[in-house]
This record gives C-alpha cells, sequence and structure tokens, in this order.
C-alpha cells in the first residue's frame, strides 16, 4: 500500500465516523427538544411546587445520550418520516457533519476554559480553615462557590469572613458543602457535556438556567432541614448577602453559589420558592434519588435493548448490471434484511436461487440464467451480499464477485475472499 492509498483510506475512514457519529447525535438533539418540552411544561405545571420531583425531572435528558441507534428511526413510520431524511444529506454532504463536530470541540473548548480560568483563580487565592472546613478565600466581592469535580474547593470573600457572624458563615459553608455531597457539581458537568454534543437544540440554552434554579432549591431546602433554622432566616441571610455583595461590586459570577442569581427577578423567584419550605423526611428524599438514578438506568437499558448492536452481520443480497463501454451499472435485484419480513414470498424464491457461506456463492445456474433473460441483462453481472452494517444505509461492507453468466449448470459455486482492511476491522470497533 503506498503512502497516498493509506492516506486515502485513512480519510475515508474519519468521513465514515464523522457520517456515523453525527447522524447519530442529530437524531439525540432532535429527540432532546420533545424531552426539553415535556420538562418545561410538566415542571411549570403539576410539578411546580414539588421540588424534588421537579428537580428529578431533568434526568429524562440522560437517557437522550443513547437513542441514536434506537430501530424506532428505521422500523416505525413516524421515525422514518422525521429522521431519516436527512441521511443522505449527511453521506451527501460530508461537510456538514464536520460543521456539526465543530460546533461539539467548540462547546467543549469553552467550557474546559471557563473551569480552568476558575481552577486557576482559585489556585492563587489564600487557603484557610473556616470553622473546621478548607476554603479559598477571594479578596474580591465575590459570591461564595463551590467549584471542581474530583477535588471541589469552596470559595469564600472576604468581606464575609468579616462581617457574618459564626452562625451565618456556618449556614453559607454549609450550603457549599451540600452542592458537593448532592453531587451537583458533576450534575453541573454532565450538562455541559450534554449541551455541547447537543449543542443543535436551542432550548438547552434555556434549560441551563431553569437547571440550576431547579438544583439550587434543593440545596436551599437541604440547608434549611440540616441547619435546623428556619425558612425566614435562611431568607434573611440570603438578603444580606446579595446586599453586601452587591455593594462590593455589582459584578459578580455564580457557580454552585448560595447567594448567585443576578437581578431582582431572580431573587424574587428564589424567596418565594424558599417559602414554600416543608420539612421532609431524609429517607423519602433518598428514596427519591435511588428511584430516579434506578429509572434513568431502566430507560437507558431499554433504548440499547430496542437499539441496533455495535454492529450487526448481513445476510442482504444485490445483483447489478454492469456495462463497460457505457460505465453504466444498473440494479436488478436486491433482498434486504427487511425484507424478508415485508415481502417473504419474493425474497425466499430469490434467496433459492443465490446463497453463501464462508467461502463460496452457490447459485442455481438454470433459475438464475432465467432471471437475467426476463430482466434483459447483456453486460458484466455482480453479486454483492453477506458483510455487515453499522446503521441501515450507513456504514456498511459487503463482499462481491462476478458472475458467468454463459454458465448453465444446475449448481455454480462462485469462490470469494472475505477478509476486511484494518479500516474495516476499525469502522466495527466503532
Amino acid at each position: 500500500m503506498t503512502a497516498l492509498e493509506f492516506c486515502s483510506r485513512l480519510g475515508s475512514f474519519f468521513n465514515l465516523c464523522a457520517i456515523y457519529y453525527v447522524v447519530q447525535l442529530v437524531r439525540c438533539a432532535m429527540v432532546s427538544v420533545a424531552v426539553a418540552a415535556v420538562v418545561f411544561l410538566l415542571r411549570r405545571t403539576l410539578f411546580q411546587n414539588t421540588v424534588f420531583i421537579k428537580g428529578a425531572l431533568w434526568s429524562l435528558f440522560l437517557p437522550c445520550l443513547f437513542a441514536g441507534r434506537m430501530k424506532f428511526f428505521y422500523e416505525n413510520s413516524v421515525g422514518i418520516l422525521l429522521f431519516t431524511w436527512w441521511n443522505g444529506i449527511f453521506m451527501n454532504h460530508v461537510w456538514l457533519c464536520w460543521l456539526y463536530l465543530c460546533g461539539v470541540c467548540i462547546s467543549f473548548l469553552l467550557f474546559f476554559q471557563k473551569r480552568r480560568r476558575l481552577k486557576r483563580l482559585s489556585a492563587c487565592m489564600e487557603e484557610r480553615v473556616v470553622e473546621g472546613t478548607a476554603v479559598r478565600v477571594a479578596q474580591l466581592p465575590v459570591t461564595p462557590f463551590a467549584a471542581g469535580i474530583l477535588k471541589p474547593v469552596i470559595v469564600l470573600p472576604q468581606v464575609i469572613l468579616q462581617k457574618y457572624s459564626k452562625t451565618e458563615i456556618q449556614t453559607i459553608l454549609l450550603h457549599e458543602k451540600l452542592h458537593i455531597r448532592l453531587c451537583h457539581l458533576v450534575f453541573y458537568a454532565l450538562w455541559d457535556i450534554l449541551r455541547a454534543l447537543l449543542w443543535l437544540n436551542p432550548l438547552l440554552i434555556i434549560g441551563t438556567k431553569l437547571f440550576r434554579e431547579d438544583l439550587e432549591e434543593i440545596c436551599d431546602w437541604a440547608t434549611i432541614l440540616k441547619s435546623s433554622g428556619s425558612a425566614y432566616v435562611y431568607g434573611q441571610l440570603l438578603l444580606k448577602s446579595m446586599r453586601i455583595l452587591q455593594e462590593e461590586n455589582d459584578a459578580f459570577e455564580r457557580f454552585a453559589a448560595f447567594a448567585g442569581e443576578k437581578g431582582y427577578r431572580s431573587i424574587r423567584r428564589r424567596i418565594v420558592r424558599i417559602t414554600r419550605y416543608r420539612r421532609y423526611p431524609k429517607v423519602a428524599a433518598a428514596g427519591m434519588a435511588l428511584s430516579v438514578c434506578v429509572c434513568a438506568a431502566g430507560m437507558s437499558a431499554w433504548i440499547g435493548h430496542h437499539s441496533f448492536d455495535r454492529y450487526t452481520k448481513s445476510d442482504s443480497i444485490m445483483v447489478y448490471e454492469y456495462h463497460p463501454q457505457k460505465q453504466d451499472a444498473r440494479i436488478l435485484a436486491y433482498a434486504p434484511e427487511s425484507t424478508l419480513k415485508n415481502n417473504q414470498k419474493d425474497s425466499s424464491n430469490f434467496r433459492q436461487m443465490i446463497s453463501f457461506d464462508d467461502s463460496y456463492v452457490y447459485v442455481d445456474g438454470e433459475a438464475f440464467n432465467r432471471f437475467l433473460q426476463k430482466s434483459h441483462a447483456d453486460g458484466e453481472i455482480f453479486l454483492v451480499f453477506g458483510g455487515f452494517y453499522k446503521l441501515p444505509g450507513i456504514a456498511g461492507y459487503g463482499y462481491t464477485c462476478c458472475y458467468e453468466n454463459e454458465a448453465m449448470e444446475r449448481d455454480v459455486r462462485i469462490p470469494y475472499e472475505s477478509r476486511m482492511d484494518w479500516t474495516l476491522h476499525l469502522v466495527k470497533l466503532l
């Protein structure tokens, strides 16, 4: 193999990967649009005042990431109508796939840079132990927040340490530690990954603010319960934090923050949610969290069960005619796997003429020649059969052999090579 051939095959492999993954991601993005509409509707209607169920609704987005290979897109008339028409567009215009992947890379880069910048800023801050908790102290009047996944840190501004009482500081630290214990920082990272992969869905941008609001409300309720205080005292502390920080500096940012919403309306909504606080049993909350995990895992498993495997062996058979002088090809017959279900009679008659194993193709010469005469075939005859496919019509491979149409034997046996090159083995691993 020459260097030019190697580069050509490598380029074809990368284009195939782009098509294969982008088709799935676009389907996931379209499914996530419907999921977002359902989540937005339910959190504003049925579950508007149910804090934990409203927060649990966001777990419906996780199974969306596994929906790209579902058989629904190929075996259901609605799925075929809504989701398969762009497959040909992506295969004929591969640059659209690379454009989508560029959007994914840019989104990941922006999220990575934002987190890296925050990590660098916190690393430059003074480290101090406050009420038995290691924190980073910011000289700027930023709102308290927790950031990081593997090694989360809590950042407190110097102004809060100077002007707050011991009990108030303990409450703020408790709030940030609960963000960490409840895995909210991990959920924020998963949401960023979801937004990057499915950036085509504009509703995810709107959902980011709502998602953070719902997790913040859960953390507020958990903080009030564990601090043994009242919702009134907690709301007063929130207003005090906003007043002091805004007096110091009106421009501040928020991550997993105690008092991070900007603007009067956001603060008003959060205060209203705090006034609805009711004591709840911890066991019930833990049970609901476990139920959410089980449901999300169950939905993902159900989607996986109704999806195509990593690759599927094919028993399809195609016969086509080729005229070297005209450089023209014509498909004479095609028996895909779906034909076995939808048109079993025609397929079974056709497959009685042609069969194959790992080394040979077997043709009923008399019946096949009658078929060629009926089809007015006078060119070279080729058989394409077997192989595998990743998804129907996408990333497939079949074996081929030439049929000598002068043969009149009852049983014609044609040898073929079933070896695949390295690119096809990589395609199987995708």
